[in-house]
């Protein structure tokens, strides 16, 4: 096996279907109807594919009797979630004198 697939399990395969699969629907399910791509659904993307992607790992591996491994992967992936979020939260807006928001 080697060093890449022993790193990422199936070849990063997971982390761009749960990539996709976030953007999608983060895309989407904005207000207003329209297709909106900005920092939510980037963010939403990457956070997905992390999930998808240390799930399907951490499952793989419990599977296999492999319990730390798996724990750990689970751990990993939720850390990598948290600091996606943190690092792209949405910028709250700024209001103008006269209670208002400015975009």
């Amino acid at each position: 096996m080697s060093q890449r697939n022993a790193l990422v399990p199936g070849g990063g395969n997971e982390f761009v279907r749960g990539f996709v699969t976030g953007g999608m629907l983060g895309a989407v399910q904005q207000r207003g109807g329209g297709l909106n791509l900005d920092r939510r659904t980037l963010r939403l993307a990457l956070q997905g594919g992390c999930a998808l992607a240390g799930g399907a790992a951490a499952a793989r591996d419990l599977r296999n009797g492999q319990t730390a491994l798996g724990l750990g992967r689970i751990a990993l992936a939720t850390a990598a979630v948290v600091a996606i979020e943190n690092l792209l939260q949405d910028q709250p807006s700024k209001e103008i004198g006269n209670g208002q928001e400015e975009g």
